[in-house]
């Protein structure tokens, strides 16, 4: 009886988790946007990661491109090789990011090159995706370090 009820725990537990993992990037997305996904990676020593990922809006998501708002926009933590640009007037209408990556020791971080796409679903209507160039580095002389990571939280404004 005691096995049975501390595995239905278990699965509860489980299962609370994995609602609070959903729910990090929704809350991060300012109020009246949608949370569409986090584009993500993560890179070692002598390994920097250093590339594209997009995420698929909502199919059918009519985005509402008199947005915008992001007037505050993080693009780099500035450290080691991370460089970027990036400007909040540089993010598409209607789309609003929230970037962050490893912050310790010398790992550096940076988004740049945002990019949002028209593309032909498979019953031939459109759908977007959305694009970002990531990168992420531990230094050098950091060997004992482990890995760096470079994540961005995709948010779009619906159309009312």
């Amino acid at each position: 009886m005691l096995f049975i009820m501390s595995s239905r725990i278990g699965v509860l537990v489980a299962l609370i988790a994995a609602m609070d993992i959903c729910a990090v990037g929704q809350n991060s997305c300012p109020a009246d946007l949608r949370y569409v996904g986090t584009l993500s990676g993560s890179g070692s020593y002598g390994q920097n990661f250093n590339g594209i990922k997009e995420v698929r809006l909502p199919e059918h998501a009519n985005i509402d491109k008199s947005y915008k708002q992001q007037n505050r926009l993080r693009a780099t933590n500035g450290k080691g090789k991370a460089k970027s640009n990036l400007t909040a007037k540089d993010i598409p209408a209607g789309i609003h990011i929230i970037a962050y990556g490893t912050n310790d020791l010398e790992k550096g971080w940076a988004v740049s090159e945002p990019q949002l796409r028209i593309v032909k679903n498979n019953d031939g209507d459109t759908d977007y995706l959305f694009g970002m160039r990531l990168f992420c580095s531990v230094p050098g002389d950091s060997r004992m370090y482990g890995t760096c990571s470079v994540s961005v939280d995709v948010c779009y404004k619906p159309k009312s």
